[in-house]
């Protein structure tokens, strides 16, 4: 295959496929079939995806030696990194050995419409401008083409959408000098859409790499209360709680991209950094409050809720049963002694006495039911069965009393 005589430069975090749409504009070719061959020449390619193939290599292999790396293009002018942010190091390894031998990524589970449910590549109306200034012509940026990004980290501006499936882009060039600048929406950014873009801005360019040994985002989901009601030395989240509150921070669209599939199994592999995808450890993130540096920092400490919660009733000093202070908790009974017996907390709820096994039934007419009832709520006792104990045995006690008093006058 002849080398090619001409390359263009890439811009600062241009994305890859925009390179060679720019090379298409400069050979002066009418046709794409035409600048395809003189790239790929026999050997059928794919570009234009948001993970690059073997295109990479194939095209770098025809320029001299010294103008452009393999590893250069990969890391500064293609989503790599960020789709393989959260992999193994050995499955990592992998994915690049394939491409630098000119092979494909081998990577298949990839989402690649917004959050609307939509297709297109992205621009920032800002960047347009401003790279046509500097540059002479405006160019597509990788970090734009995240689909879950929602504005651009440089201008905090909404990005415009061109429609276009990712699967017609090996027959085609679209330059971005093609498409015709259009101003920014003013739509209303929602609260989270700047801290999102910052983490997944992050998760392209910064040097980041799951932990050993430990997750922060496992652990700040369990402090933040979206752990399963369990009291055990591993607690695991709760799908349920956490669906519910995506659904709330972010809205539908996300949540049913996203969250709507969500599993305990899914939840445990995300727990040992075992999910491929980013985009669910950066919505998780951003909900409790991470930013990059957190999420990949050193271990932060775990906070129990429940625990908090205990020590709180304990500390307020009222004296609660155990089935009150329990559902006051939203658990179980038979969970806070589990509870006070994983952190060695004495019980300061009222006990029940082990010696109470026998039982009394007692038949009512409605009336009478309800008699009892609104005397056991104007003493500010909810348990019915210990308020009827306790008048028993206070009659009980006081006739006793009373035959006392009577034999000690002799007045029986």
């Amino acid at each position: 295959m002849p080398m090619l005589t001409y390359f263009p430069s890439p811009y600062p975090d241009e994305w890859w496929y925009s390179v060679l749409c720019r090379y298409h504009v400069r050979s002066g070719h009418s046709k794409y079939a035409t600048t395809i061959n003189e790239l790929y020449s026999d050997r059928p390619m794919v570009h234009g995806r948001l993970i690059p193939g073997g295109d990479c290599a194939a095209i770098l292999s025809n320029l001299p030696p010294g103008v452009l790396s393999i590893d250069d293009v990969l890391a500064n002018y293609t989503l790599l990194p960020y789709y393989t942010r959260f992999f193994a190091a050995d499955k990592k390894q992998q994915v690049w050995d394939a491409l630098l031998d000119g092979h494909g990524s081998g990577i298949t589970s990839l989402r690649t419409q917004m959050p609307d449910g939509t297709e297109g590549l992205k621009y920032c109306p800002t960047c347009y401008l401003l790279d046509t200034e500097k540059y002479g012509e405006p160019f597509w940026h990788r970090v734009h083409q995240i689909p879950l990004l929602p504005i651009c980290p440089m201008h905090q501006v909404p990005l415009v959408v061109v429609p276009a499936k990712f699967t017609r882009l090996s027959e085609m060039f679209l330059p971005l000098v093609s498409v015709r600048h259009q101003k920014a929406e003013h739509r209303e950014k929602a609260p989270w859409m700047e801290s999102l873009t910052d983490m997944l801005t992050a998760l392209v360019c910064g040097e980041y790499a799951p932990t050993v040994g430990y997750n922060n985002l496992h652990t700040a989901l369990i402090n933040a209360g979206y752990g399963v009601d369990k009291i055990s030395e591993h607690q695991a989240l709760s799908a349920a709680k956490i669906q519910q509150a995506a659904r709330e921070y972010y809205g539908t669209q996300i949540y049913e991209q996203y969250f709507a599939s969500l599993s305990a199994a899914v939840l445990s592999r995300l727990a040992k950094w075992q999910l491929s995808s980013p985009e669910r450890y950066a919505l998780l993130a951003v909900m409790v409050g991470m930013d990059a540096d957190t999420l990949f920092g050193l271990a932060i400490e775990p906070i129990d809720p429940l625990l908090e919660k205990l020590l709180s009733y304990k500390e307020a000093g009222v004296i609660y049963g155990k089935s009150d202070l329990a559902a006051k908790m939203g658990i179980q009974p038979g969970q806070l002694d589990s509870l006070a017996q994983k952190y060695n907390i004495q019980p300061f709820w009222r006990q029940i006495r082990q010696d109470r096994c026998k039982c009394i039934r007692l038949l009512l007419t409605n009336g009478e039911y309800e008699l009892i009832l609104k005397a056991a709520r104007e003493s500010g006792n909810t348990q019915l069965a210990v308020f009827v104990r306790t008048i028993v045995l206070d009659v009980l006690c006081n006739k006793e009393e009373s035959k006392c008093d009577q034999k000690s006058t002799g007045k029986l």
